[in-house]
């Protein structure tokens, strides 16, 4: 039911580099959940790959076991030079184009994010970005689907950045700057179903970078059940590395709650903050963790509290698959309320969520999705952490 998809972006770090050795617990289980070693039952054959974190490595996804089964999305790295983690250098884009182009199915043009260390340099990113999809678009040979990038603040910029870049031949749009900032995520929205982008033939993805929390889940699987509706080829797409991440600081996922939108976890302890107690966990009657999720039935027959006392691959890859299959329920779940009745649906959600949906619905289906916007621009506002808007002005001078 529906087609959406979600990508796990974990090729970086720790699990990345489990990944990319082939990492087996104990009883020789893979950790590589794409793999046809991984139970069917479980089985997830989509993943993300980042060519900032690897683009100076050959042939990775031949690496990381990935074959014609799995379908293989590449971020281009943005998100890494915006964050000052990767320094821009145009030395670096034929590698990472043709990096992509070796390595995925799917990827985003090399776009520059007007956020984090770039933020109040809308207009140059925006340049470096037109400048660096004119050199995606000439050079494709079609062995990878690559797709435009919109960015902004704002519904100003964000319709702004699209003007600027519609015209190139790609196979659909990521929409960046969304996370964590509703406003935003209806702004990119706008922007390209004000384009007619979802009815073009050529747009087969739409993906939103970076996106995990329940809320999102909720607005992108109700954009994509909303462009079925219309007859729309879209496919909405989105990726995370939360499940990967949150191990870093300890967490382990125990349920969701979409009424109130959020994920439950506890910290599972470790020697340096823990050491009084620690052992303690060693001598306990029952030797798996909790048992949440019919995955932590496959995992109770390899990784325990030993492997959490000791903290080892077994205990941080076992908790990061752990948190993966919360997430898929999550999702799933979501997905059976958005695509059943609405009178089931308003009752599941928060009565403002629920409005933000009908939006969603109303905007993908209506003649002038601006009007719509417009007429729910204040909730998209209420519910957004609103800071001063400064792209919006610095357009006004240049646009």
């Amino acid at each position: 039911m529906g087609k959406f998809i979600y990508f796990p972006s974990f090729s970086a770090g720790e699990y990345g580099d489990k990944l990319k050795k082939d990492f087996k617990f104990k009883n020789g289980f893979s950790c590589r959940f794409y793999s046809d070693d991984f139970p069917e039952k479980y089985r997830h054959n989509q993943v993300l790959i980042t060519a900032g974190a690897h683009f100076k490595t050959d042939d990775y996804r031949n690496k990381l076991g990935l074959t014609a089964d799995n379908l293989v999305m590449g971020d281009s790295g943005g998100y890494q030079i915006a964050s000052g983690a990767m320094k821009w250098d145009i030395k670096h884009r034929d590698r990472i184009f043709k990096w992509l182009e070796e390595n995925t199915d799917v990827a985003m043009n090399l776009d520059i994010p007007p956020r984090l260390k770039y933020q109040g340099k809308y207009k140059e990113c925006l340049d470096i970005s037109i400048d660096n999809f004119k050199y995606f678009d000439k050079h494709q040979n079609g062995s990878t689907k690559f797709m435009n990038v919109v960015q902004g603040d704002d519904e100003v910029t964000y319709q702004n950045w699209y003007n600027e870049v519609k015209d190139f031949e790609f196979s659909g749009w990521g929409i960046g700057g969304a996370g964590g900032s509703l406003y935003r995520f209806m702004s990119g929205v706008l922007a390209l179903l004000n384009g007619k982008e979802h009815l073009k033939p050529n747009n087969e993805y739409f993906h939103i970078l970076g996106t995990s929390k329940i809320r999102d889940f909720l607005m992108l699987i109700q954009l994509q059940k909303s462009l079925e509706d219309v007859g729309s080829n879209v496919t909405v797409t989105t990726d995370s590395s939360s499940p990967d991440r949150a191990v870093v600081f300890g967490t382990f996922y125990t349920n969701f709650t979409i009424k109130n939108a959020t994920f439950q976890s506890i910290n599972f302890p470790n020697k340096k903050h823990n050491g009084n107690i620690i052992n303690d966990f060693s001598v306990l009657p029952n030797k798996s963790w909790p048992r949440l999720h019919d995955f932590d039935d496959v995992l109770a027959d390899f990784v325990g509290w030993d492997d959490v006392v000791k903290w080892d691959p077994d205990c941080t890859i076992g908790m990061r698959l752990h948190n993966f299959y919360v997430f898929k329920d999550a999702i799933n779940q979501i997905t059976d309320y958005v695509y059943g009745h609405d009178y089931i649906l308003e009752q599941v959600v928060e009565k403002d969520i629920y409005k933000v949906l009908r939006s969603i619905d109303e905007m993908v289906k209506s003649d002038d999705p601006k009007r719509v916007f417009e007429t729910y621009k204040p909730l998209y506002a209420k519910l957004s952490n609103m800071k001063k808007q400064t792209m919006a002005r610095e357009v006004e001078f240049w646009s």
